[in-house]
């Protein structure tokens, strides 16, 4: 393997989160620009809970490659508030709902990559603009 990084990023490809804002979050995280890669899907990992066809897999095969052609130990999922994949009005319904599905989420990845390191976040401030990172602990 002639180059390495540190991580796989699984995100929501929310334009709001501007990827030079989200550079600045992950580096105060231990996540330095350039030390992980990045998949970006509508709901981040929210597919690994998905019962269509394909949706699952596609999402395990990044984590594959990521692991395969980069050597990552870790893996990060950033979920966020307002949430158009979830599309739950409620604030705090929504955050309960997204804690109920990173837990599972995190579980599925730890049964596939027993050797990976799972850290959740959840961008929080979204619709302001004002955004921090708040980790998750499951």
């Amino acid at each position: 393997m002639s180059h390495t990084c540190k991580a796989l990023v699984i995100r929501c490809m929310d334009f709001r989160i501007k990827p030079s804002v989200l550079s600045e979050l992950l580096a105060k995280e231990g996540y330095a620009e350039g030390d992980f890669d990045t998949v970006s899907l509508a709901g981040a990992a929210k597919c690994a809970l998905s019962e269509q066809p394909g949706e699952c897999e596609m999402l395990f095969k990044q984590i594959e490659l990521s692991k395969k052609l980069h050597g990552i130990s870790e893996i990060v999922i950033l979920y966020h508030d307002n949430c158009g994949a979830y599309g739950i009005a409620d604030p705090a319904e929504e955050e309960k709902t997204q804690l109920s599905d990173l837990a599972s989420i995190q579980t599925k990845i730890n049964q596939n990559y027993p050797d990976l390191k799972v850290k959740l976040y959840i961008i929080k401030g979204v619709p302001s603009g004002k955004l921090s990172l708040t980790p998750v602990k499951i």
